[in-house]
């Protein structure tokens, strides 16, 4: 379990925001080029004027944080077809975009029996596009990096690239591209990377990628920030191996 207490980085909310909670010490976030990949593979989801970010990880599935399928004000789940997923957004302007067709959170919930938003530790869910986006943008695959290797790769300074659409610069897409995995924790459900990422709210669902030769790879997937009490924060991540095979069943079962 988390020392600190968790502050979810939830759906970002239309208005002022007086400060930027998930910034940590110099703002380390850089506009890229959402034409370019990785980045054209990253997209907002939106509802209502709120949104999360999303990655493509198929022709036609994007994953996400599950509580970003969630209504806090009605206390339920959303509908599917309140969400659209927008890609190469960038001031106004997108690249293409599609309705939201189904969603299914992980960790085995169902949206029917789950009368509140999921723990951090099971914060995952994978949507299905109405269009395949994927097909001509492109998608990102998962880092090769076993479970029982998170320890030592942090140990010898494991770094990792952040993109998402941030609540305060929720019209351009950025990145913190060299920022530190601290430390991890393992929990029951999952295994959490503890990160210095400059994620803040909208980023969640945002995607820590890794450079495995020329590919960008999903090594993790930003969720919540946590604040001690000193005031410093850290980023949540759970780490995609943890889940890398319970999604391979879902889109098994997904798949015509």
């Amino acid at each position: 379990m988390l020392l600190a207490v968790p502050v979810r980085a939830d759906m970002s909310v239309s208005g002022k925001a007086l400060q930027s909670p998930g910034i940590k010490g110099d703002d380390n976030r850089e506009m890229v080029d959402v034409s370019k990949y990785p980045w054209r593979s990253i997209g907002r989801l939106n509802r209502n004027g709120s949104h999360c970010t999303a990655v493509l990880i198929g022709p036609d599935i994007i994953l996400t944080a599950a509580h970003c399928f969630w209504d806090p004000r009605r206390r339920q789940w959303s509908v599917s077809s309140a969400y659209h997923f927008i890609l190469g957004y960038q001031r106004g302007a997108y690249a293409a975009h599609s309705r939201i067709e189904s969603f299914t959170l992980g960790g085995g919930q169902i949206t029917s029996a789950s009368p509140e938003t999921p723990l951090v530790e099971e914060d995952w869910a994978i949507a299905r596009l109405v269009t395949p986006l994927g097909k001509e943008y492109g998608f990102l695959g998962f880092s090769e990096l076993q479970e029982a290797d998170v320890g030592a790769k942090i140990d010898a300074g494991l770094t990792v690239i952040q993109a998402g659409y941030s609540r305060d610069i929720a019209h351009v897409l950025t990145a913190d591209q060299n920022c530190r995995i601290e430390s991890s924790r393992r929990t029951s459900a999952s295994t959490m990377l503890l990160h210095q990422c400059d994620a803040t709210e909208g980023d969640s669902g945002s995607p820590l990628l890794v450079r495995e030769g020329d590919a960008y790879r999903i090594l993790g997937l930003h969720v919540a920030t946590i604040f001690q009490q000193d005031g410093a924060s850290e980023g949540v991540a759970l780490f995609a191996g943890s889940f890398r095979k319970e999604l391979a069943a879902l889109l098994a079962k997904q798949t015509p």
